[in-house]
């Protein structure tokens, strides 16, 4: 997978071409993905089809990946022995944390889509279970990897992320379209303690948007915007090396690094048209979620336990290389000893090659999610949303709404460049 072209997905993603990347991802699955992929499989194709309008079909991808990531998390101390001898390719994925929480959100956005509002609030209190969780699901992982060695004490690290402003935004517009105004206010508080809080991963100014959204009454009428822009970060392999007093490597420890990638979006602008009136209502999207900070953030935890994992198991191959070493040069038969020098030859050659990172991810997550309101008189609109590069147009979505009172108004869009 690390090794695949994206360059022809990539530039159908950003034209917004998602039936072409459905088809290459079909047709070259057995070339992008390996036996240990499957939950790779289904939240690529997943997100694809929710980006494409999908959403029976992304929920039912989504569902199965998300079912997976349970399952093979739970197994990955037993594989853990298989990979401490090679390295974590040979594990199935389980998925990024980011990943298997923001699945849930996704699989809201498409009951919505669909007018399922009970559903999709299901989804959302499962995305909020599951962060709550976050921070302690690493423990006995930990408990089971150490022991006496020091080598082994896994570096306890503490994630920032604990409370998604995006995902109280969503649960906010779904009480709102449920009519229960008052837990839509709590959700709109807690929105904004996500921002005092959490300082680190919201680095950007608190939405002016939600201070409307915390006035809006059952007889207003009110048409929300949510965009996805760039793509979340994605993992590159990272080589640390030390070397002995003699020049000669000691070990090599091949570690999954996160990067983030350039979005070539600096604004995003949404319009409403009235199509009775022809009157044009404007707004600005402001950014609410960054999903690359937040990936960052919720990787060191599982980066902490993959430290340790390739510290150990390189100390283990080097001490089979020192092993071999010491044998060749004590050994007073040369043929033996050439037997030993080979050996100890073939076995670092075999540590280069097979002490690999495991820089498996889903490409497909945006980076930043953005938010706007409109407050405007009931009736029928073409909502256009653009994305802009500086003062140019790269992409827009278009659709056609009847914005009502008392009801959720939404419309979402996105742009992958």
């Amino acid at each position: 997978m690390a090794d695949y072209n994206y360059g022809r997905i990539d530039s159908n993603l950003a034209a917004g071409n998602y039936e072409a990347v459905s088809s290459e991802l079909t047709e070259k699955k057995s070339t992008i993905y390996g036996s240990h992929d499957e939950v790779l499989k289904f939240l690529d194709a997943g997100l694809v089809a929710h980006y494409d309008g999908k959403t029976e079909e992304s929920n039912r991808l989504l569902a199965q990946a998300e079912k997976l990531m349970e399952a093979y998390f739970t197994t990955s101390l037993t594989q853990s022995v298989t990979s401490m001898v090679t390295n974590d390719l040979v594990q199935d994925y389980a998925g990024e944390d980011f990943e298997d929480i923001y699945t849930n959100l996704f699989m809201a956005l498409n009951y919505i889509e669909d007018g399922l509002i009970d559903d999709a609030m299901v989804e959302m209190r499962r995305f909020d279970n599951k962060l709550k969780k976050l921070r302690s699901k690493y423990e006995d992982l930990i408990r089971g990897m150490e022991s006496d060695d020091q080598n082994s004490k896994v570096k306890r690290v503490s994630i920032q992320f604990y409370n998604s402003a995006l995902a109280h935004y969503v649960s906010m517009l779904l009480n709102r379209g449920d009519g229960d105004y008052d837990s839509a206010r709590i959700d709109a508080s807690l929105l904004e303690e996500a921002f005092r809080t959490q300082k680190d991963v919201y680095d950007f100014a608190l939405p002016a948007t939600i201070a409307a959204e915390k006035d809006v009454r059952r007889s207003d009428t009110r048409l929300n915007v949510l965009a996805f822009s760039g793509f979340a970060p994605i993992k590159k392999e990272e080589v640390v090396r030390a070397y002995s007093w003699r020049g000669t490597v000691w070990y090599k420890l091949a570690l999954p690094k996160m990067e983030k990638r350039r979005s070539a979006i600096t604004s995003i602008v949404a319009t409403a048209e009235n199509k009775q009136t022809g009157e044009i209502y404007s707004r600005t999207l402001e950014q609410i979620e960054s999903l690359e900070n937040i990936s960052m953030d919720t990787f060191q935890q599982k980066y902490s336990v993959l430290f340790t994992k390739a510290l150990l198991r390189s100390i283990a191959k080097t001490a089979a290389n020192t092993s071999m070493n010491t044998m060749a040069r004590k050994s007073q038969d040369n043929t033996a000893s050439l037997v030993f020098s080979l050996l100890d030859f073939a076995t670092k050659v075999s540590n280069e090659l097979t002490e690999r990172a495991d820089v498996r991810t889903c490409r497909f997550f945006p980076a930043k999610a953005s938010v706007t309101g409109f407050s405007l008189p009931a009736g029928d609109y073409k909502v256009t949303v653009q994305f802009m590069a500086g003062r140019h147009v790269t992409y827009a979505a278009e659709k056609d709404l009847s914005v009502r009172a008392g009801k959720l108004n939404f419309v979402e869009a996105t742009c992958l460049r």
